[in-house]
């Protein structure tokens, strides 16, 4: 079985079939969560709660996280492999996502706090068509965060690692395996307790 994922256009620059079917499903995902938490009506300036319960599945000797490579916000290349020997939190989210925000200001505190420890945060944006000035944008408002932000434009990553959701995150321990995975706005107290297990 392969590992990975085509995930680049055909020639001629014509999408795959399963391009196109997975875009269709990134839409209707975009769509549900438009009508949920992350309503345009409260954007990323509102800070407002947002009611959700994280899905917590920790993973003892957990699968080893697949290797993956990302543009970054900045220009250079996020590898996870690189990276190996940290705590990497992967953080996945949309700018217009008013719930991403404040998990990425969690993460934000977290970063600052722990980063010398080994941790290594990212927050991975889902949005096709790499929206450069949005995710500036988004990050200003994030405190400013100073960890990696990237771009999963053709959905890469998130098909390899089967994300279903923004504010998803995934924890991969030092010895790059994946230690801890949810699927909706996880409490800064989670996060930290979770990031502790494995630092």
């Amino acid at each position: 079985m392969e590992s990975g994922f085509a995930v680049s256009a055909s020639d001629g620059g014509t999408a795959s079939m399963a391009q196109v079917r997975y875009l269709s499903l990134f839409m209707a995902l975009t769509l549900m969560l438009a009508l949920g938490a992350c309503t345009a009506s409260a954007g990323p300036a509102s800070g407002r709660p947002v009611q959700k319960v994280a899905v917590e599945v920790n993973v003892s000797d957990g699968p080893e996280a697949p290797d993956w490579v990302l543009e970054t916000l900045d220009g250079g290349e996020f590898r996870l492999a690189d990276h190996r020997g940290e705590v990497v939190v992967m953080f996945f989210m949309a700018s217009w996502c008013s719930s991403c925000l404040l998990e990425a200001r969690a993460l934000d505190q977290l970063y600052r706090q722990y980063k010398d420890q080994g941790l290594t945060v990212v927050a991975i944006n889902v949005e096709p068509g790499r929206p450069v000035q949005e995710l500036a944008r988004f990050r200003q408002m994030a405190n400013d965060a100073d960890y990696s932000w990237a771009f999963d434009s053709e959905f890469a990553v998130v098909k390899r690692y089967g994300v279903r959701a923004l504010d998803s995150t995934i924890i991969i321990d030092r010895a790059g395996r994946i230690a801890y995975t949810d699927d909706s706005l996880t409490p800064l107290e989670t996060l930290e307790s979770e990031i502790l297990k494995w630092l």
